[in-house]
C-alpha cells in the first residue's frame, strides 16, 4: 500500500475532529515535540492492513470522561469508512475503534 501516510492523516485529522476524542496514545515526549514543530510521523495508534483490496483500520483513541462511548465509536467508524471510500480507490473492510483510557476535560 503506497498511501499510508496520507490514508494515516487523512484518518487522525478525521478522528481528533471529534469533541469527545482527547488524544491518541503512545506518542512519545519526542514524537510530541515532533509533531508540535510539524514534522511528519506515522502515528502509533492507527493500523492499517490490506486483504484483497480490502482496509481494515484499526484506532485506539483516548476519550474524554463522560462521552458516550459506543455513539462515538459509531460515528467515528462511519465518518473515517466514508470518507476513505469518497476520497481513494479502497473499499473499507472493517474501522474498529479501542478506547484506551479517559481523560478529564478541563474547564475553560
Amino acid at each position: 500500500m503506497n498511501d499510508d501516510i496520507n490514508l494515516i492523516d487523512l484518518i487522525e485529522k478525521d478522528i481528533i475532529a471529534f469533541d469527545g476524542v482527547s488524544r491518541f496514545p503512545g506518542f512519545s515526549l519526542s514524537e510530541n515535540i515532533q509533531k508540535a514543530i510539524g514534522m511528519d510521523i506515522q502515528n502509533p495508534g492507527i493500523k492499517i492492513s490490506e486483504d484483497d483490496g480490502a482496509l481494515t483500520i484499526n484506532c485506539e483513541i483516548i476519550v474524554f470522561f463522560g462521552v458516550n462511548i459506543p455513539q462515538l465509536c459509531y460515528d467515528i467508524q462511519s465518518k473515517v469508512k466514508r470518507d476513505i471510500e469518497e476520497k481513494t480507490d479502497f473499499t473499507v473492510k472493517a474501522v474498529n475503534i479501542r478506547v484506551e483510557g479517559l481523560d478529564k476535560k478541563e474547564k475553560n
